[in-house]
């Protein structure tokens, strides 16, 4: 767990809630309960890798992602010396795992009068006030999941997302495809690989892409394939070997390159890039 030092913080109190082995969605959350210094604290967990919400009756609930979000503010957040806030934190890096959308969003703003920020309120003051301190561990596990899940659902009310099972799972399924994309050319790229970085099981990944094993590696094939016919046909890419394109795009093996190529586009990459070549010519022999 990360640790969050009172001192600096200048808090009351300080309650770490994933005192489990594993904790809630890999996130980490922890409470804190402030009535002075609300931006040194804020800052104090943004440096240590982590997202803060933060929560009072008094005001519309903020939710800091990153030092340079929070750097850029206007007006660093003030607090009135009489008011509780509520300072809910979890792991940044688990977060975005899990809401890829938030990376480069503005400040949120959400309501915790009503709807789910309301419920997020509750749940934090009643768990800095120690309700699952006595809790058995199994207990405390499913309710601080619960936790994570509203924290969740919080979020996606506030940007008007979908929150059902279809609308979640199109979110994560597009940022695993940027994923894909940015590392096509690395040869070990592999289900195995890219489902650890998202933090899911490969199975988890499958059903991601309509539930067939076959489906990601296939999908990593026509991309790959793709972008090479797009370089083939490109002056600028004319003075390097086809062998060079293919193992740009993350093929090692030319005889499984040229066979996979063939098969998508009905001709040898040797044939595309003489048919490229030829067209500029044809062009203007036509003219003269």
């Amino acid at each position: 767990m990360t640790d969050i030092p009172q001192a600096s913080l200048s808090a009351q109190r300080i309650i770490p809630l994933a005192t489990l082995a594993a904790s809630p969605r890999g996130m980490d959350p922890a409470v804190v309960r402030l009535s002075t210094a609300l931006s040194p604290a804020i800052t104090a967990l943004l440096d240590q890798g982590r997202t803060v919400l933060v929560l009072s009756r008094q005001s519309t609930g903020k939710l800091y992602l990153d030092p340079h979000q929070f750097s850029t503010l206007a007006q660093p957040p003030g607090i009135e010396p009489t008011v509780d806030v509520f300072l809910l934190s979890v792991t940044r890096q688990a977060l975005l795992r899990h809401l890829p959308m938030l990376s480069g969003l503005p400040l949120l703003s959400f309501d915790l009068a009503r709807g789910p920020g309301a419920f997020l309120l509750s749940a934090a003051s009643m768990l800095e006030a120690g309700t699952l301190e006595s809790a058995a561990p199994q207990t405390r596990q499913r309710l601080l999941q619960h936790v994570t899940d509203l924290l969740i659902t919080t979020i996606l009310d506030c940007l008007d997302l979908e929150v059902s099972v279809a609308g979640r799972r199109r979110h994560r399924q597009r940022h695993i495809r940027r994923y894909i994309e940015s590392r096509l050319h690395e040869h070990d790229l592999t289900p195995q690989s890219i489902a650890e970085a998202s933090g899911i099981s490969t199975r988890a990944l499958y059903q991601l892409f309509d539930g067939e094993e076959g489906a990601v590696a296939g999908w990593i094939l026509n991309r790959r394939l793709e972008r090479i016919h797009s370089d083939l046909t490109s002056p600028a890419h004319d003075a390097l070997p086809i062998a060079q394109i293919a193992l740009n795009h993350g093929f090692r093996n030319a005889a499984h390159f040229s066979r996979r190529f063939r098969q998508k586009f009905g001709a040898s990459p040797r044939e595309i890039r003489q048919r490229a070549a030829m067209r500029p010519r044809t062009r203007a022999s036509g003219r003269g």
